[in-house]
């Protein structure tokens, strides 16, 4: 009786769990249509942007820019980093800190040249736990009224590229593709290279002369800032379709495990039963 006990109250206990999956799956799919719905709404004027970007890097005038400047020796490294701030979605993080790992493996790098601008609790966690110094650490909502991350996390990291804090830096992140496919993805930010050689290398003219730098400062930063937030927006998206299927996963699992379960305790019962029929028949006998 005792076993039949335990067997039924490990069933209840998955039923349980299996509730609460289930549940989160379908929060997880609420906020995925959300955040995907947010993600394809801004990624046109990204690309608009980006767009604009790439052609100013191939006109030869503007390269002027402190922002071009690349270092005769890369001794440190910026890494923008975008983890999530919950668990409970799978792979996702553990795939962007093995992306990160390995960049830096790549590299050959040391602790003291690595500087690490974080966008999420998990990263800051996992990465605080190595020892790696962290410049920038904050959670990675993109709510309206918390949109300023990818401002403040854009000013801090071009400053430190002009101060020469870093001389190279790279934003590691998941980029969403579907559902069921999210990759990592390690991208160079500074300094800017020439990216395609048909693009529009006509001159642009920036007047008064003087406002040259100033302009070109607002529109890199601003670029760096819309970089920062579709990375953002899809690692958002991608966070929510991990958690999603992760979610479902378990109840899958769950209700394997309640089967199995379920099969121990009729098997226990029919012997228990069995065992009271033979005491019975025992007993019986032993009266005549």
């Amino acid at each position: 009786m005792a076993n039949l006990k335990s067997i039924k109250r490990k069933i209840g206990s998955v039923k349980n769990t299996r509730q609460i999956t289930k549940a989160m799956k379908m929060v997880a799919g609420a906020k995925l249509k959300k955040a995907q719905l947010a993600m394809n709404e801004f990624k046109p004027y990204a690309t608009a942007y980006e767009q604009v970007v790439v052609n100013m890097t191939n006109n030869i005038l503007l390269r002027n820019s402190s922002l071009f400047q690349i270092r005769e020796k890369i001794n440190n490294i910026g890494f923008i980093v975008i983890t999530s701030d919950r668990g409970l979605c799978g792979a996702f993080n553990v795939n962007i800190f093995k992306e990160v790992l390995d960049n830096i493996k790549k590299r050959n790098l040391q602790n003291n040249n690595i500087n690490l601008y974080i966008a999420g609790k998990k990263g800051a966690d996992f990465f605080k736990r190595h020892g790696y110094q962290i410049n920038f650490n904050s959670g990675t909502s993109v709510k309206k009224e918390e949109s300023s991350i990818a401002e403040e996390l854009s000013k801090i990291v071009t400053e430190d590229f002009i101060n020469g804090e870093i001389d190279e830096l790279h934003i590691i992140s998941s980029r969403y593709f579907s559902p069921i496919n999210q990759k990592p993805d390690c991208r160079k930010l500074f300094p800017f290279e020439k990216t395609r050689e048909n693009a529009n290398a006509e001159d642009y003219v920036i007047e008064p002369d003087s406002n040259d730098e100033e302009v070109l400062s607002k529109i890199f930063n601003d670029y760096i800032k819309v970089e920062i937030d579709i990375r953002l927006f899809e690692s958002n998206a991608g966070e929510q379709a991990s958690r999603m299927n992760a979610m479902d996963n378990a109840t899958r699992n769950a209700g394997k495990l309640i089967n199995k379960l379920t099969l121990s305790y009729n098997k226990a019962r029919q012997t228990a039963v069995t065992l009271e029929i033979l005491d019975l028949v025992n007993g019986a006998n032993a009266l005549k």
